[in-house]
C-alpha cells in the first residue's frame, strides 16, 4: 500500500512537470498574440477626411467668388474657411503618411498664412488683395493634396505592406509576420515593373525602373534570407529595403 502511494505521488509530480512547461508556453504565446499591435485600414490608408472637408469652401471660393470677383461671398466663406482650416491643423497624420510630416507642417504654415492674409484684406476691404489671397489659400490647399496623394498607385499598395514590415513585424522580430510581408512585397513587384509614368515624368522612366529592379533585388534577398532565420541579417537586410523603396520614391519628390 505504502509503495502505491509512493508511485502515485511520483507519477503525479513527473506528470506535472512534463505538462508544465507546455501549459506556460502555451499561455506565453496566447499573451503574446494578445499583445500584438493592432494594424489598422486607417493606419494604411493615405488619406485626411479634413483635408476633403476644407475642400467643401475652397470650391466655392475658387470656382465662383474669385472668377466673378464676388467679394460679398468671400466675406461670407471666410468663417468658414477658418473653422476648417483649424480643423484640418489639430488633424494627425496617419502612420502610413509619418515620413511627409515635416512637408504637411510647411504646407498648414502657408495655408494659415495666406488664410490671415486673407482676412486682414477682408477687414481692410482691399479687394484686390482678397483676390490674391483666395489664390494663395486655394494654392495652399492643392500644395497640402499633393504632399499626401500617392503618385503611383502600385507604389503605395508595395509601401502598405513595406509599412506593416518596417513598423511592426520588424521591430518585434515576429518572424512570422515578417514571412507574410515579404511575399505580400514580392507579389506587388510585378505590378511595379509594368508602370508606365505619366508624360510629365516620361524623362525619368528609365530611373524609375533601375530604382523598381533595385527595390527587386532587395526583396528577394531579404527572401533568402528569412530562410535562415538569422535576426540580425534579417533586419539589417529589412533596412536594405526600406532605403530602396525611399530612393525609388525620391524620384517624384
Amino acid at each position: 500500500m505504502k509503495y502505491r502511494m509512493v508511485l502515485f505521488i511520483t507519477l503525479f509530480l513527473t506528470g506535472s512537470l512534463l505538462f508544465a512547461p507546455t501549459l506556460t508556453g502555451e499561455k506565453l504565446l496566447l499573451e503574446k498574440q494578445e499583445g500584438k499591435p493592432e494594424i489598422t485600414q486607417e493606419e494604411l490608408t493615405a488619406a485626411i477626411p479634413e483635408l476633403r472637408e476644407l475642400h467643401e469652401v475652397i470650391y466655392p471660393l475658387w470656382h465662383n467668388a474669385y472668377p466673378k470677383k464676388d467679394y460679398a461671398l468671400i466675406k461670407e466663406l471666410l468663417p468658414q474657411a477658418e473653422s476648417l482650416t483649424a480643423k484640418l491643423d489639430a488633424a494627425k497624420l496617419p502612420g502610413i503618411l509619418r515620413d511627409k510630416q515635416e512637408a504637411w507642417e510647411q504646407g498648414k504654415a502657408f495655408l494659415q498664412s495666406s488664410l490671415k492674409n486673407l482676412k486682414k484684406a477682408v477687414e481692410t476691404g482691399n479687394k484686390e488683395e482678397m483676390l490674391k489671397q483666395v489664390e494663395a489659400f486655394h494654392a495652399g490647399f492643392e500644395r497640402l493634396v499633393r504632399t499626401i496623394r500617392p503618385i503611383l498607385p502600385e507604389l503605395e499598395a508595395f509601401h502598405q505592406e513595406l509599412y506593416k514590415l518596417y513598423h511592426y513585424h520588424a521591430p518585434s522580430y515576429d518572424l512570422e509576420g515578417i514571412r507574410t510581408a515579404v511575399q505580400a512585397m514580392q507579389d506587388k513587384i510585378p505590378p511595379l515593373k509594368h508602370v508606365q509614368l505619366p508624360r510629365r515624368l516620361a524623362k525619368k522612366q528609365s530611373e524609375f525602373n533601375n530604382s523598381i529592379q533595385e527595390l527587386e533585388n532587395t526583396v528577394n534577398d531579404l527572401a533568402e534570407t528569412v530562410k535562415k532565420e538569422i535576426k540580425e541579417a534579417i533586419l539589417g537586410r529589412v533596412e536594405k529595403v526600406h532605403t530602396a523603396y525611399q530612393k525609388a520614391q525620391s524620384i517624384f519628390d
